[in-house]
């Protein structure tokens, strides 16, 4: 059924005449009466009865007329839905964040975004980058913000560097590390460490790191990826760890500290990953710049 004509069979119904009808339309009164004509014989019954006056409901159209109010209430709805999506002023973002970016840039720019559109839903999902990374290409998360890996690993993905992350080798204030005076690399294993996955790209670095100085990479004593236990387990011990230091200070964290030693860590590029090829809605591109911007006002400030 073209729905043009249930446009029409509701300008008439509304209306009462063939003659009136047409008149709002800005159609002839006969290419009105064809069309009607065309739309009754394919549901098979009339839903006018036409006479000197005008025309009048049959049963059959004042049965109809319940149902093409309803269609036309659904259009109306879903146009709106989707020239809202276009604007970008409803929808949904779904974001894939690692653990430095929980507690800054992106929450300043959620609150921006939010004040900006509130009608848009925002699902934000924790992991490590290798795992969000693998969400992304599944279609789950329209885009990532995390640490962006050393060279083109990933042809399939774009990637936007907006911050520099200090990594740094990581301990309790009271480790006796944090009083040596100078680092002796080899120090660094006869410690137990608190680590993520080894297929992580973090712990990769960090291998690196070691074999640089002729040494094997710590093995973990114990591997996870929560935050929070990682410090719980560190403070008052003598495990060490890898981890951002802004982030660290972000936390508000006093009791676990990078080494004094700067050589012990590695200057990390973090950004903005998508699906390379993808063209994001309107709600999902303002967000990706109200992050970008909100970096750079952030590098501004530190």
């Amino acid at each position: 059924m073209d729905i043009r004509n249930v446009d029409y069979f509701l300008t008439i119904a509304k209306a009462g005449s063939m003659r009136a009808a047409a008149k709002t339309l800005g159609l002839t009164q006969p290419a009105l009466t064809k069309a009607m004509r065309r739309m009754e014989d394919e549901a098979g019954v009339r839903f006018f009865e036409r006479g000197a006056h005008g025309v009048a409901l049959t049963e059959y159209g004042r049965s109809f007329l319940r149902h093409a109010r309803a269609l036309k209430a659904s259009i109306t709805d879903a146009t709106n839905d989707i020239e809202a999506l276009r604007r970008g002023t409803a929808g949904r973002v779904r974001i894939g964040a690692g653990p430095s970016w929980h507690t800054r840039i992106l929450p300043e720019a959620i609150a921006i975004f939010r004040n900006e559109r509130p009608a848009v839903l925002i699902e934000i999902h924790a992991g490590l980058d290798h795992t969000l990374k693998q969400d992304l290409r599944s279609g789950m998360l329209d885009f990532v913000v995390a640490a962006l890996p050393e060279g083109s690993e990933d042809p399939d993905l774009d990637e936007l560097a907006l911050v520099v992350d200090d990594y740094r080798v990581i301990a309790d204030r009271s480790h006796p590390l944090h009083r040596a005076a100078q680092l002796d690399y080899a120090d660094l294993l006869g410690f137990p460490w608190v680590l993520p996955s080894r297929s992580t790209f973090l712990v990769r670095r960090l291998e690196v790191m070691m074999r640089t100085h002729g040494l094997p990479p710590p093995l973990a004593a114990v591997e996870t990826d929560i935050v929070p236990l990682k410090l719980a387990l560190m403070r008052g011990s003598e495990y060490l760890s890898f981890h951002a230091v802004d982030h660290l200070a972000s936390l508000g964290e006093a009791g676990i500290l990078p080494l004094g030693h700067a050589e012990a860590g590695w200057p990390r590029q973090a950004g903005i990953i998508t699906r390379h090829g993808v063209e994001h809605d309107a709600a999902t591109r303002h967000l990706i710049d109200i992050i970008v911007s909100t970096s750079k006002s952030a590098g501004r400030r530190s």
